[in-house]
Parts: C-alpha cells; structure tokens; sequence
C-alpha cells in the first residue's frame, strides 16, 4: 500500500504523453503537479484535461520546483540528456521514453549519468516490460513452450496519416533506433540470450526525408543461444501498416495478435496464438490488457524509489538494447 502522493511533472504534451497521462491521472497516489510544452495552447489543454495544479511552457521551471517528485520525459529524443541532467541536478526521479538519446555518443552520456547518482531513480519507458501480454509470452518461452532455438518475426509499419508528425520524429532519430530498442529487449527478454551480432538495411521512400536518414529499415540479429530475429520499421505515405509479432520453435509457435486487430472476440483482449509440434494441437490465449500500461510502469518507477529495486528494464538492459539498435542503424546509414 503506497503512503507517499508523488507530485508528477510532465514534459512533453503530444501523443505519448498523453498516454502517459490517460493512465495517470486519476492515480491515489498521483497529484498531476505540472504539465509542459512549448506550445501554450496544448500545455493549456493538458492542464485542462488532466487536473494538472499548473501548466508551463519553460521545463526549468517544472521540474525545479519542490512540487515534483517525479518529472515524465516525453520529448524528442535530442533533448532527453539535457532535460535528464536537469532533473537529477534537482534531484527528481525520472520516467524518460525510449530511445535514451538519437546517437551513441550522448547515450553513454545518458546511462553513465543514471548510475553515477543512484539517489534518483530512472526508469527507461520500454512499456512492453509492463505489458501483460509480453509478459506472458515471456514466461512461455522461458518455460520452454515452443523449445530453443527460436526464431522472432517482428514488424512495425505504420501508413502515415500524419506524415509531418513522422517526418520530424525521423529527423530527430530513425524508424529503427525509435522503436527497435524495444524489439532488442524483447529479443533478450524472451531468450535471456546476448545479442550477438546485427546488420541493416534501409532506404527513404519519401521525397522529403533529408539526405543521410531514412523512412524504412530492417534490422536482423543473431542472438548467443542461436536464436535469429529480424525487426521491419516502416513510415510512409504509401506502405501498409503491419503488426507482426510472432516466435517460432522447433517444439511450436506463438503469435500475438493485439485486441484491436482481432477478427472477433476483440472483448476478450489481446489474443495469444499457440502452436505446438508434433501434436499439431492450437490453443488460443486471451488476455486482457492495456496496450501502453503507464500506470504499471510508473509503480515499478515508486517501487524503485520506496525500496531500492533495480526496476524492470535496468539500466544495463536499457543500454544493451540502445547500442545495438544504434549499430544496425550506423550500417544502414553507410549504405544510404
């Protein structure tokens, strides 16, 4: 039973932060303190919407004041470190989304920063840590239901809607650094194997992607118990979208299919589809669950903060998953 209310401060008040915020809110032990951006109107909004005590357009502010205890990142990636040695020179605990930082150089930055003031508690947003469907397909391979090794199918693609939301994203980072640092947990998660080596490809579609960066990559892996994976990350005016999640194993296979892209039964929540071998047998694997689950993740941020725990990922996985992530992506951009 928590006793403390953790005054929140959010920086960032687009889509991501306002997941974070949908699930917040109305939290006991939460008191929404803060809610940031440059653009008034929308930092207006999100005070508004959410029950903040104030809103600003000048993060110094937000997170200096003795009102917070906990400041949300929810920003590009390239303001990330600045806002990041802000918080702990203030002494804040911190949830900051993925990816750490757009490059290497500013990721060590990053990570060595989080270990050398161990006072203030940082949990990196790889949500899918917190998600009940991941984990329990985790416990399923772990359990060795679909036998090792295994090889993982993973695609993201997304048909824009909102091309420019993309492009400055893009500008910011690249398809497979943004999300595949989450696919690289998984990959580790799942087999509790090293990465052990990676390779790339990409190419810009889109007219406007500037020189040097790219809209869609492909990034395979080999892992140390001799698992392969590949992550596809696509963005673009004219790619379908696509959500490929499935594992396969000598004994089996495991495929998830996310509530909303279920053919019927969408009641039920995320689907888990398993097959096993030689018995040819399928099962079908409901579970309810919420896609982003910010609430989960903040607790295990409080429970990192209120006893000491190491959180879920630490900030050893989180790096491991960066930097390989940040290596596919460098092989890419040397064959553009």
């Amino acid at each position: 039973m928590h006793t403390k209310k953790y005054g929140v401060a959010l920086i960032g008040c687009g889509s991501i932060g306002a997941a974070h915020m949908d699930d917040i809110y109305t939290k006991n032990n939460v008191t929404i303190q803060c809610v940031c951006d440059l653009k008034e109107d929308l930092a207006q909004e999100f005070k508004d919407k959410y029950n903040a005590i104030s809103y600003e357009t000048d993060w110094k502010k937000a997170v200096a004041s003795k009102e917070t205890d906990i400041v949300i990142i929810a920003t590009y990636p390239s303001s990330h470190l600045e806002i990041l040695t802000e918080c702990i020179r203030h002494g804040k605990h911190v949830v900051c989304e993925k990816p750490i930082t757009p490059d290497k150089e500013s990721g060590e930055k990053f990570v060595n920063l989080v270990k050398e003031h161990p006072e203030c508690k940082v949990l990196v947003g790889h949500i899918l840590r917190h998600n009940k469907t991941y984990q329990k397909v985790a416990q399923m391979i772990q359990d060795d239901a679909i036998g090792k090794p295994i090889v993982m199918r993973m695609a993201q693609n997304h048909h824009t809607m909102n091309w420019e939301k993309y492009l400055n994203l893009i500008c910011d980072t690249s398809p497979i650094v943004d999300c595949g640092v989450h696919y690289i947990d998984v990959m580790r998660w799942f087999t509790g194997a090293e990465v052990k080596d990676v390779y790339g490809i990409g190419l810009k579609t889109e007219a406007d992607v500037p020189e040097g960066k790219y809209n869609y990559g492909l990034m395979t892996a080999r892992m140390s118990d001799g698992s392969i994976a590949y992550y596809e990350a696509g963005w673009s005016n004219t790619m379908s979208s696509d959500n490929l999640k499935e594992f396969v194993g000598p004994k089996g296979r495991i495929k998830i299919v996310y509530q909303n892209l279920r053919h019927e039964n969408q009641e039920e929540g995320d689907l888990i589809e398993y097959y096993t071998y030689p018995d040819k047998h399928y099962e079908s694997i409901n579970v309810l669950c919420k896609r982003k689950p910010m609430g989960d993740q903040l607790d295990v941020l409080i429970e990192m903060i209120e006893n000491n725990t190491s959180g879920s990922p630490t900030i050893d996985e989180v790096w491991e998953s960066f930097r390989w992530a940040i290596k596919a992506d460098e092989l890419i951009k040397q064959n553009l």
